[in-house]
């Protein structure tokens, strides 16, 4: 497809027009939300696709993808929308109202040969039901968990509505996608399973080994650390408790409702930890890479992008259960 550029008049011509529908993507380089979501957005505008990213309160960062910005209300970001609205219930209308921007958006931005939905519910379904292009569908954990949680007609219809306009169904582990299969009926079982591929998330990794040098310069002892949003299914209490038991220092990065809590059973365990809330991404990376290991105690985990980054720093993953 050829199109031409406003600013520079100069034609360009792309390989295929690609839409990302997704309700985590970065608002400035630094954010760490949805990180993974513009690693692929860039690695599609290398391959010459003209790639828009539909996202709540997007915006464009300079690197060829053009992010449209559908406006959330506060139900979507730091530390998950299932946090949130259990903190705020009333923000299912911001949800409500993303779902009905981010259809119009996608429907007038276009038309698109391919859409990739991060997370089937809301980006698949409903939202990327007004497309005619190929839809692929990309499930990392939470949408899983909330297919699971609904009545089970509703999560065989939500399950056969995306069936039936998909190409692709890509889970980022084999254990993500038995998790949903296992409690479909044998019929939406075998269609998922035809149709569905196992990738892990594309992730970008900045060089902080300067800044990791410099924090470890600056450490009186060794420490551990932990990176995750301070959430129950994330276990951190788990990961307070080994640190404890292994007589180790702890950096905590990430915010959410359990920080009180798991200040205190660090306080009541003895451990010498450090909460930091959430930090900017090269910064989190930089303590991972400065760390002796990083403990990992997740319940319920599609394929861990901490993980990841911290086996490719060669950096040890202590995993607790």
């Amino acid at each position: 497809m050829r199109q031409w550029n406003r600013c520079t008049r100069v034609r360009v011509r792309y390989v295929m027009r690609v839409a990302i529908v997704t309700t985590s993507y970065p608002r400035s380089e630094q954010d760490p939300s949805g990180h993974f979501v513009r690693a692929e957005a860039r690695a599609l505008v290398r391959a010459k696709h003209d790639v828009v990213v539909i996202a709540p309160d997007g915006l464009s960062q300079g690197d060829g993808v053009d992010v449209i910005g559908a406006r959330g209300f506060g139900a979507f970001g730091w530390p998950g929308v299932a946090s949130r609205l259990r903190a705020r219930p009333h923000l299912a209308l911001g949800a409500i109202h993303w779902m009905s921007r981010a259809r119009d958006a996608l429907r007038h931005a276009g038309p698109f040969e391919r859409v990739i939905a991060h997370w089937a519910v809301p980006s698949a379904w409903p939202v990327s039901s007004v497309t005619r292009g190929e839809l692929e569908v990309v499930s990392h954990g939470a949408d899983v968990r909330l297919l699971i949680a609904m009545p089970r007609a509703l999560r065989e219809r939500i399950v056969e509505d995306i069936i039936l306009r998909a190409t692709t169904w890509r889970f980022v582990s084999r254990a993500l996608e038995r998790t949903l299969t296992s409690c479909l009926p044998s019929r939406l079982e075998d269609r998922v399973l035809d149709m569905s591929t196992i990738e892990a998330c594309a992730f970008e990794l900045p060089d902080v080994r300067a800044r990791a040098a410099e924090l470890r310069a600056n450490l009186a002892a060794p420490v551990m650390c932990s990176v995750s949003r301070l959430v129950a299914t994330k276990r951190v209490d788990l990961v307070i408790r080994h640190a404890a038991r292994a007589k180790m220092a702890l950096v905590v990065i990430g915010g959410g409702p359990e920080r009180a809590r798991l200040e205190l059973l660090a306080k009541e365990q003895g451990v010498d930890a450090r909460f930091m809330d959430t930090l900017p991404r090269n910064e989190a990376l930089a303590w991972i890479a400065a760390s002796e290991a990083v403990v990992f105690a997740s319940e319920a985990e599609g394929c861990s992008t901490v993980v990841r980054e911290a086996e490719a720093l060669g950096v040890r993953v202590e995993r607790v259960a």
